[in-house]
């Protein structure tokens, strides 16, 4: 009982905080915060919020919720705190708890829920397994509140064991003594588990046959040296390894996944190894040693003594480090840098269950390092890189997802994504929730994925949608699958979507000039559009100019083969691509050009990215695509940064439209082949003709309009030598400029920009 001298000054406030509050070790903090300032009360996980009861002095229960918000655990995220004084005159003291305790989960829905994305292996869990004489010694799934799986095992919230795919793990005595002493890190993890009572590593070849009486690791670390290709499954889904030293073990990898170019992610021993490898600034450090472990985009260092084969012709590697207690393991048997790609045949989507793996790698991969802890959501490694000290995501996944972010509607609304590098995002509450990288819809088991990680997202947001958005495309999948509901429907145009994403990002409501470079995404027109200059805000845009018009023969084949888009560029100039275009049958372009001619299979098209695949083409870089943006990721490559010269461009007004003119570009490029200037030139003064025009129209824009917020977004602003040299002129010439940094400037980012589209329009309406 309280000393009755005190009681005028006895205070009782209820608080509720929102955020990543759960699985991040939040209600042990508070319980150890309570006893420091001698703080009576209790904690609980409400739902996906934690309430805290709490009684005591005015100053000790001052100082004990500034501590909580102003220094929580380094895992949680705060985004909102209701704090409600309680008048505990008219209570008797006999109610009022004394002492402090942690109580039981309420599974109820608020209305606001934060789920925590997966967090790589603490220092603390490291140590623990490689100390001798540790109960965690050697052991793959050690985790604690600060470290583990979180988001690929939830099944709903509250964020405990049951409802997560550890509730078949019964812990042992020890575990659960751990579990319920607040004074241990690993109270209430709820994968909390040990080599007695957790899951189990097992080998198996690809015939099924366990490897048995092993160490697992140990044996696999033998058959990666051996060069083996090992499927490992992991926390998002399956990977295949091999040592990255050993080329033809990738090639042999390449040839199996049918995975002939695209570059392989790398993963390192440690940070020392990297350097070794690459050239490496202070903010990538800082992103490959944080608790997210995604892959980062860096340049390689020259010469370099590692397979070409590992991202063929290109000077930039993908690297990560261990995240997982198993890849520091893994580490720790003569190993220093491995191939980490990602579990699947090339277009499908991740494999993530033992059965499904075993079923469809088994081509691939010798063994199968599998364990029996399931995964409820899988997830392909996050990817980032760094532009001007900033990190930008390019594909949100592991440790970046689920992603919330503060919006300025509470409308419940499902926004359904682009069609390539497809993603999700629900709004409710104004929090919008962006889901990982669900890959291309066309595939049929990436659109079985897709409507998986949908329903997870609404059953675990507890979305009960107002409003579904889509993409103004009436043959996407995704609008089919739009259709299918019985919510209000909006369709959103593609570019305009691509704008309001980094509009949104940087809460920006007012007018901007966008700059949207990308491939594909249908126009007003019903033209396909890819290099628009748009004004216009969260609501409503309009198109004041773009790079001038072409018929593109081939349809989707175009994409895939380059010099279709060179032989159209060239045929709309009355040039004969038979006569310029090298490494094609001159049959099949005298075939593509009289279908040109006749308008046969064509589509219109102002699209950015088929100009960079017209000047790959011509420059003798590609002809053929094996990727997605390969020919354009390959001109970019080989930039010679000592060149400053560019081509000749016009900029000209047509029906009250102004039009980047593309034949000055052209001619100038088919002049230097003719006089065998060299590749690296060529890109270089292409790029700074995109550049140099870009910019030039921007300046135009402004003296017209006015305006001076400027945003970059698409997929060509991937291309960082563009992105940066664009912003950086633009930044001298004094405008305010945006790009897409934590929402990716790709496909990726399009449902978000969908549902700040569709929370502005419903506002409107209000």
């Amino acid at each position: 009982m309280k000393d009755e001298k005190n009681w005028l000054d006895y205070k009782r406030y209820q608080i509720k905080i929102y955020g990543i509050v759960q699985g991040v070790g939040f209600r042990p903090f508070v319980y150890n915060k309570a006893l420091k300032y001698k703080v009576d009360g209790w904690v609980i996980n409400e739902g996906g919020a934690v309430v805290i009861d709490c009684s005591g002095t005015k100053g000790d229960i001052k100082r004990f919720i500034f501590d909580i918000v102003k220094h929580p655990p380094t895992l949680a995220k705060l985004e909102k705190i209701i704090c409600i004084p309680i008048n505990i005159r008219f209570e008797t003291v006999e109610q009022n708890t004394i002492g402090f305790k942690i109580k039981e989960s309420i599974n109820i829905r608020n209305k606001i829920r934060f789920v925590s994305p997966d967090v790589a292996t603490c220092d603390k869990c490291l140590a623990d397994i490689q100390q001798k004489g540790s109960s965690r010694y050697k052991y793959p799934f050690t985790n604690c509140t600060e470290c583990g799986p979180r988001y690929s095992i939830i099944k709903d919230l509250p964020y405990d064991r049951p409802y997560t795919t550890m509730e078949s793990f019964y812990m042992c005595e020890e575990c659960k003594k751990e579990y319920d002493d607040p004074s241990n890190r690993r109270f209430h993890a709820e994968p909390n588990c040990c080599a007695i009572c957790g899951p189990k590593l097992y080998l198996i070849d690809n015939k099924g046959q366990e490897i048995e009486n092993i160490d697992a690791i140990e044996v696999t670390a033998k058959l990666i040296q051996d060069g083996k290709i090992i499927a490992i499954k992991g926390i998002g889904g399956f990977h295949l390894v091999c040592d990255a030293r050993n080329e033809d073990t990738i090639q042999m990898l390449r040839t199996k996944k049918q995975r002939k170019d695209k570059p392989l992610a790398l993963m390192a021993k440690n940070i020392d190894i990297v350097k070794e490898i690459c050239n490496i600034t202070k903010k990538e450090e800082e992103i490959l040693l944080s608790n997210r472990k995604p892959i980062v985009i860096l340049t390689k260092k020259i010469p370099s003594y590692l397979p070409d084969s590992i991202a063929p012709g290109l000077r930039k590697l993908g690297l990560m480090l261990p995240y997982t207690p198993l890849q520091h393991l893994l580490f720790e048997e003569k190993l220093d840098l491995l191939v980490v790609t990602s579990g699947n045949i090339s277009g499908m989507p991740i494999e993530y269950k033992n059965e499904d793996a075993k079923k469809n790698l088994s081509d691939v991969a010798d063994y199968f390092l599998l364990n029996d802890r399931d995964i409820y959501t899988p997830s392909d490694d996050s990817v980032v890189k760094v532009i001007n000290g900033v990190e930008l995501v390019s594909r949100r996944a592991r440790g970046y997802t689920p992603y919330a972010v503060k919006v300025q509607g509470d409308q419940t609304i499902i926004a359904l994504g682009a069609e390539q590098k497809s993603s999700i995002c629900v709004s409710k509450n104004q929090y919008a929730y962006v889901s990982q990288y669900l890959g291309d819809l066309e595939d049929y088991s990436c659109y079985l994925n897709y409507q998986k990680v949908l329903n997870h997202y609404v059953h675990l947001f507890d979305i009960s949608a107002e409003m579904v958005v889509h993409d103004m495309h009436p043959n996407y999948i995704s609008t089919y699958f739009a259709k299918s509901q019985t919510a209000t429907k909006i369709a959103v145009w593609h570019h305009h979507a691509h704008m309001v994403s980094c509009m949104a990002e940087h809460s920006i409501s007012d007018n901007v000039i966008g700059v949207i470079y990308d491939g594909t995404g249908l126009g007003l027109d019903g033209a396909v559009w890819g290099g628009e200059f748009l004004i216009g805000n969260r609501k409503n845009f309009y198109r004041v100019g773009h790079l001038e018009y072409v018929f593109i023969q081939g349809g989707d084949q175009a994409i895939k083969e380059p010099w279709r888009c060179a032989a159209s560029y060239l045929n709309a100039l009355s040039y004969d691509p038979v006569e310029i275009i090298k490494g094609v049958d001159s049959e099949v372009i005298k075939g593509v050009n009289q279908a040109l001619n006749s308008k046969i299979n064509c589509f219109l098209t102002s699209s950015i990215g088929r100009l960079f695949d017209a000047v790959a083409a011509l420059s003798g870089i590609r002809n053929k695509i094996t990727y997605d943006g390969q020919a354009a990721i390959e001109l970019e490559n080989v930039i010679d940064l000592e060149v400053k010269d560019s081509y000749k461009w016009n900029l000209i007004e047509r029906d009250e439209q102004f039009l980047i003119q593309y034949q000055g570009i052209i001619e100038g490029v088919l002049e230097d082949v003719n006089n065998d200037v060299k590749v690296n030139i060529i890109s270089t003064k292409f790029h700074n003709t995109i550049i140099d025009a870009t910019c030039s129209f921007v300046y135009k824009i402004r003296e017209l309009k006015g305006l001076n917020k400027v945003v970059l977004s698409g997929g060509v602003f991937e291309n960082s030598y563009l992105l940066t040299n664009i912003y950086n002129i633009l930044k001298l010439k004094n405008f305010e400029v945006f790009y897409n940094q934590q929402i990716p400037t790709n496909d990726g980012g399009i449902s978000f920009g969908q549902i700040n589209i569709a929370i502005a329009a419903m506002e409107n309406e209000i």
